[in-house]
C-alpha cells in the first residue's frame, strides 16, 4: 500500500485520523489536570473514550479503502502535543484548550467530508463530526 497523494480522499481521511490522534494526546494531558470529582473530568473521560473509538473507526475505514494510515503519518510517540501543559491549569483554561482542539478537528472533518465519494467513509466522518459537536456543546455547558 502506498501513501495517498495530495487532494486525495484517503489523504483527507488520514489528516482527520492524525488530528484525532493529536486530540487523544492533548485530552489525556488535560484529563490529568482536572480533579476526579469534577464534571469536567467526567466529560474528558467520555471524550477520551470517544476519540479512541473514532481513531479505530477511521483506521478501519482506511484499511477498507486499501490504505495504510501508518504509511502517511507520524507515530504517537513522535508527536509533540500542540498545547504543552506546563504546571497547573484552571478548568476554564482546560475547556478553552480542548475546545480549540475540537474546533480544529471539526474544520478537518468538514474539509475531509467535502472530498469523500465513498458512502461508508462519509458515514464514518459524519459520526465523528456529530460526536465532536456534542462534546463541544458539553464543554461549553460546564
Amino acid at each position: 500500500m502506498s501513501p495517498p497523494g495530495r487532494d486525495d480522499p484517503a489523504a483527507a481521511l488520514n489528516q482527520v485520523l492524525s488530528e484525532v490522534i493529536d486530540a487523544i494526546l492533548d485530552v489525556r494531558q488535560a484529563h490529568r489536570r482536572v480533579p476526579d470529582t469534577q464534571a469536567l473530568h467526567a466529560e474528558l473521560d467520555q471524550l477520551l473514550a470517544d476519540l479512541r473509538t473514532w481513531a479505530r473507526l477511521l483506521a478501519d475505514q482506511d484499511q477498507a479503502l486499501g490504505v495504510s494510515p501508518l504509511a502517511s503519518m507520524a507515530s504517537a510517540a513522535s508527536r509533540t502535543p500542540l498545547n504543552p501543559w506546563h504546571g497547573a491549569a484552571s478548568d476554564q483554561e482546560v475547556r478553552r484548550i480542548v475546545g480549540e482542539h475540537l474546533d480544529r478537528l471539526g474544520h478537518q472533518l468538514s474539509a475531509a467530508l467535502a472530498e469523500q465519494h465513498d458512502d461508508r467513509t462519509r458515514a464514518a466522518l459524519t459520526e465523528v463530526e456529530q460526536g465532536i459537536l456534542a462534546h463541544r456543546r458539553a464543554l461549553s455547558d460546564l
